[in-house]
């Protein structure tokens, strides 16, 4: 799985203050019901993607390991069901997991973006952001603050992020000294999840 964008970290901050109490995270939105993103406060390339990059960090501070998401039925909750029901745990919805996944031990990370109203992503970075990446709710990327600060050393000719494969000249990007990229199917622009957003992306290479 790639880094998250730094778009599309936003994005979720954005509909969030946009659909007020009507936000609803969900996976089948029917497309009159979706909003514009493009209305986010971060500059856009005429290509149609957001001037932000995927999440960095220091590789070399990084520890990595594996953690387990496990859900058993315990024998006390037992009075809780129906008699003379059978708890069955190798299938249906009382189904013990015990599944594996990476996680890493990372410090500090940061994103580039260009803008042209840093308060509002300030501002909404500050509402809404409070993890990064997958089960949050197991207290999983929690963020502890963040800041924003300018910078002129970024490359954005660079391939910073996923870009749609058909809207770049790969033969010219290859003349440029910083020709670090590969390829895969993903989404690049939000709503990541939507199909529609899904194509083949040149995609950055560490």
């Amino acid at each position: 799985m790639s880094p998250p964008t730094f778009d599309g970290v936003l994005s979720y901050a954005y509909a969030r203050e946009t659909l007020g109490e009507a936000f609803e995270q969900r996976l089948s939105i029917p497309k009159d019901e979706m909003i514009d993103f493009s209305a986010m406060p971060i500059a856009m390339h005429t290509w149609g993607y957001f001037m932000a990059s995927q999440m960095q960090w220091d590789k070399d501070n990084m520890i990595e390991f594996q953690e387990k998401w496990r859900k058993r039925w315990d024998a006390k909750h037992d009075h809780l069901v129906d008699k003379p029901i059978k708890v069955r745990i190798q299938q249906g919805k009382f189904k013990s997991y015990d599944v594996p996944y990476p996680l890493k031990d990372i410090k500090t990370v940061w994103f580039y973006f260009q803008s042209d109203n840093v308060e509002e992503v300030k501002w909404l970075v500050g509402k809404w952001i409070m993890f990064l990446g997958k089960k949050r709710a197991y207290g999983q990327g929690l963020i502890d603050s963040f800041v924003i600060e300018p910078d002129d050393t970024f490359d954005y000719s660079s391939v910073f992020r996923p870009m749609p494969k058909e809207v770049i000249d790969v033969q010219e990007l290859t003349k440029q000294p910083n020709f670090k990229f590969g390829f895969a199917y993903c989404g690049w622009r939000p709503p990541y999840w939507l199909p529609d957003n899904i194509t083949e992306c040149l995609i950055p290479v560490n």
